[in-house]
């Protein structure tokens, strides 16, 4: 079973958010509401640009899009050089869900081989790692999908432009690397715009 069901999938993500703040003050008091909010916007815009694909399955992408950032639930505030899609990734194989395993790892880097000089700022033993696993991970449009959507949400459905300001004011990446993934995003944008018949915007009600 590489997935899990929603009514597990619901429970799983329920238990370790409440182990999580459990462990942490910080995380309950600052941490908790953003992430939930965040992957639960992911999840929805995730179902309903599905919902124009006959080939994406909604409540699979919804489970993708609500576990994407699971590895920041299941570090410690001691973890704090560990790339979040790696540890979500270890932790989901051991659970045996290799496809929400494959998503928490693919939902932040848009190509199959990762140049490690554009993520000098992050630790380089987990970017190495990263890069091993993606070259044996084939992409489908289950994690372009999560990709795009992760890059339309912070809390309310924004624009990529406003995300990827957001992106760039929260987190230490390279000004290179900013436009890349603003210019990355754009053309998922425009590829899902094309298989859906529509403006992903305007199914989403995104200004």
């Amino acid at each position: 079973m590489t997935m899990p069901t929603m009514q597990q999938a619901l429970k799983l993500y329920e238990e370790i958010m409440r182990k999580r703040c459990a462990e942490s003050s910080r995380f309950e008091l600052g941490r908790s509401k953003g992430e939930r909010i965040h992957a639960a916007m992911v999840a929805v815009a995730a179902q309903m640009i599905a919902s124009r694909l006959p080939d994406i399955d909604g409540e699979k992408a919804y489970i993708m899009g609500l576990f994407h950032d699971f590895g920041k639930l299941v570090y410690n505030d001691e973890m704090s050089d560990k790339f979040h899609g790696l540890e979500g990734y270890k932790y989901l194989r051991k659970l045996g869900y290799d496809e929400l395993a494959r998503i928490s790892l693919t939902h932040t880097f848009y190509e199959q081989e990762l140049n490690l000089k554009e993520y000098a700022g992050y630790n380089p033993s987990e970017m190495r790692k990263c890069k091993k696993l993606l070259q044996e991970v084939p992409f489908d449009d289950y994690d372009r999908l999560i990709q795009l959507c992760d890059r339309l949400s912070v809390g309310v459905t924004l624009n990529i432009k406003q995300r990827i300001f957001n992106i760039r004011n929260n987190y230490k990446i390279p000004p290179l690397l900013v436009k890349k993934k603003y210019r990355e995003a754009l053309k998922l944008k425009k590829y899902f715009d094309k298989r859906c018949g529509c403006d992903i915007y305007k199914l989403l009600g995104v200004d």
